[in-house]
């Protein structure tokens, strides 16, 4: 497969690549091996992941999960080149993370799957959206980068099986409507301060509304007015957890108009009150 592939991160925790296909044609790669466990977020485009007993249509919006030491092939589904952010975990962090995360026994204790897609949330996407651009400023202190990066691959290794449940879409579907939901999502995590508006948001991809609502909600298994709350309420959880900002100042800062309406939401959202979160 022909591919810019550009390290972005390493560390002890793992190594970060910036995956860019420039594949002419929607032809079969070869057998290819890997040798790191490994998550990737699929930015953009739709290809096969070929695997052990196992066919994968992986496209913008899941995360791709892999075990090390075994082969696989991938083909595009169309022309519409792929983007990925390919986070490669070390041994010793793997080992680190599989004490933590026991949801994800169902996969690491199953020799038969190699791979595995999983669905994306809204905090796992805003995360993913702030490393990335971390990581294109390189005056970003490693520990906070390292420590979204911690929060991401906890979330994604404590997904439960149903998060395996991919939405059933047609190559047009996948080809004419996700670059519209990549652009949504991406002008929701970067103006989740504004009082953001559906007709807003169906314009971006010229869309009536009932038919950008049933769309967003049938790709994405959240409306849109959930998806912005949960990049919010990720977003406030953040600061509370490693800053030392009044509970106000990071209600308003994330996004809400009012402290009662955020402790409510963030309490139902997370199981407990705002202030709980301190560490």
């Amino acid at each position: 497969m022909e591919a810019d592939v550009e390290q972005l991160y390493s560390s002890s925790i793992c190594s970060v690549h910036n995956f860019l296909c420039r594949c002419q044609s929607c032809s079969t790669s070869s057998n290819e091996h890997e040798e790191h466990f490994v998550i990737a977020y699929i930015r953009k485009g739709n290809f096969q992941f070929n695997t052990f007993r196992n066919e994968l249509d992986a496209y913008h919006g899941l995360f791709l999960v892999n075990k090390p030491d075994y082969e696989y092939q991938v083909k595009h589904v169309h022309n519409l080149p792929d983007e990925c952010t390919i986070f490669s975990i070390s041994e010793t962090a793997l080992d680190a993370l599989k004490g933590q995360a026991g949801e994800f026994d169902w996969f690491f204790n199953d020799p038969d799957k190699k791979s595995v897609l999983i669905r994306a949330t809204p905090s796992t996407e805003y995360l993913h959206h702030c490393i990335l651009n971390l990581l294109r400023n390189n005056d970003t202190p490693r520990l906070w980068i390292e420590t979204l990066m911690t929060d991401l691959l906890m979330q994604v290794l404590s997904s439960s099986k149903d998060s395996t449940v991919i939405p059933q879409l047609t190559t047009r579907q996948k080809k004419n409507y996700m670059p519209v939901i990549e652009r949504v999502k991406l002008y929701m995590n970067e103006n989740f301060m504004e009082d953001i508006s559906l007709s807003q948001l169906a314009d971006i991809g010229n869309m009536s509304v009932f038919h950008f609502n049933r769309l967003f909600k049938k790709i994405t298994f959240s409306t849109p007015y959930k998806y912005l709350l949960s990049v919010r309420l990720q977003l406030a959880q953040l600061h509370l957890r490693n800053t030392s900002q009044p509970v106000t100042e990071v209600a308003f800062a994330s996004g809400f108009k009012s402290l009662d309406h955020f402790s409510a939401t963030y309490k139902e959202h997370f199981g407990s009150a705002p202030s709980a979160n301190r560490f």
